[in-house]
């Protein structure tokens, strides 16, 4: 018997189509393994970004105005003589206060009011509080800590310096423009309430309590004392209590500090008819009196508006822009009182007939025409939020007065037919004919029956 042992090796033939598979598989590994390290690579890359606090503080207070507002009217965000703080700083056409500056300091340190004025102390002092005051600004700030500091102390003794010779308590060079030439000083007033060209309020109070002397005022007695010709013709008022952030935001709590909302703050309100409707419905306007009242305190009662005169001076729109501009921008401003003033006079003046009307009673005193008095507050508020609206009461009362029929016919009454004594005449004549008429087919019916 043989044994026939023989090993049998099947061989497995690979197929094209095998290969195509297998040559799949490996792409698509391979394609598998990159995307997991683009993954990663881009997960690494965006951990390593992330911010573990707020990139910007809630005490933020100093804003660059938003592209929406700004481009109603560029020019009244924009300095045109001094910059103040980083937004600004360097640009050409504001070089040469740069030199007026330097000299201001010089001046203080010069006359050395206190042991504490010198440049050590003022640099050291602001350094101390270096991240408070970047911390005020609506964006990091890619300047360093030298020349930040360096910045702070040159502008803020720059204003200081300027609020004390405005009010006469340090005397003017004889040499100095902002003096001889009136035009810079009026130009400064205007750069200094820029929403853009602000400093923290620590800032100026820290340089000002170490430069103060004994019979020096308060540093927002000075502040409100320059800005008192330049902000609506309206006497400053100093709220005591309130915290103040910066000048800008200084002259809006002396323009509000007398005014009460009646209301606590909405997002909705009524628009009210214009001043030319608002007299066909029979409502009387007056002028309150500027020695008790504030700009903002407009009243309504028994058809009669009251309103605070104001003047509208060339300056006029870009404090205006400004103020409403830091309101809709500070979160910790709960009711928008400058733009809801500014949402009633737009409510108010739609045509040259009603700012005509308001200038005739001297509720508006201005420089511009008509005309223009109607563009300028037609534009104001334009692209605003002003949620929190501190006009709600009198909106709703005007418009339900407005709305009430017997007050229109009574209007077209008094004009019409009891406006000079011929018209009456007239109508009890018609009204006599009219009786005695009634009372003769009244008779003659009677003695028929």
């Amino acid at each position: 018997m043989v044994d026939n042992n023989v090993n049998d090796h099947s061989v497995v033939e690979i197929t094209d189509e095998d290969r195509d598979v297998i040559a799949r598989i490996n792409v698509d590994s391979e394609a598998s393994r990159d995307r997991k390290n683009q993954v990663e690579l881009t997960v690494s890359s965006l951990r390593g970004k992330l911010h573990r606090q707020p990139p910007f503080p809630a005490c933020s207070c100093i804003f660059r105005v938003p592209k929406v507002l700004r481009r109603h009217n560029e020019k009244a965000f924009v300095p045109n003589l001094v910059s103040i703080g980083p937004f600004h700083h360097g640009e050409e056409n504001l070089r040469v206060m740069e030199e007026i500056k330097r000299w201001y300091l010089h001046s203080l340190l010069e006359r050395k009011p206190t042991p504490e004025t010198s440049l050590e102390c003022f640099v050291e002092a602001i350094g101390r509080i270096e991240q408070q005051c970047r911390d005020c600004y609506g964006e990091k700030l890619d300047i360093y800590s030298g020349k930040f500091v360096e910045m702070m102390v040159l502008d803020g003794c720059f204003i200081i310096e300027l609020l004390r010779r405005y009010k006469r308590l340090v005397l003017w060079d004889d040499n100095d423009p902002l003096e001889y030439t009136s035009w810079m000083l009026k130009v400064l007033q205007n750069d200094l309430f820029l929403l853009e060209n602000q400093l923290p309020w620590n800032v100026l109070k820290c340089l000002f309590e170490l430069t103060k002397v004994n019979d020096d005022h308060s540093l927002l007695e000075l502040a409100l004392n320059f800005f008192e010709s330049s902000v609506f013709n309206q006497t400053p008022q100093i709220k005591e209590g309130v915290q103040t952030k910066h000048l800008l935001d200084a002259v809006r709590e002396s323009l509000i500090s007398l005014h009460k909302p009646q209301s606590t703050g909405t997002s909705y309100w009524e628009t009210i008819p214009t001043v030319t409707e608002l007299l066909q419905a029979g409502v009387e306007f007056k002028s309150k009196s500027r020695e008790w009242n504030n700009m903002l305190d407009i009243t309504f009662k028994n058809g009669v508006m009251e309103i605070p005169p104001i003047d509208i001076e060339s300056n006029a729109e870009s404090l205006f822009r400004n103020l409403i501009a830091y309101e809709q921008c500070e979160p910790d401003i709960a009711i928008c009182n400058i733009t809801s003033y500014a949402v009633i006079l737009d409510n108010l003046i739609k045509s040259s007939k009603d700012a005509e009307f308001l200038i005739q009673k001297r509720i508006i005193t201005t420089i511009l025409s008509k005309e223009d008095l109607a563009c300028f507050f037609n534009g104001l508020y334009k692209d605003t939020i002003p949620s929190h609206f501190s006009y709600v009461e009198l909106t709703k009362n005007v418009k339900q007065y407005y709305n009430h029929r017997w007050n229109r016919w009574r209007t077209i009454l008094s004009r019409d037919y009891f406006s000079n004594p011929w018209t009456i005449m007239s109508v009890v004549a018609a009204l006599a004919i009219l009786v005695l008429t009634f009372l003769q087919t009244l008779y003659s019916m009677l003695s028929y029956y």
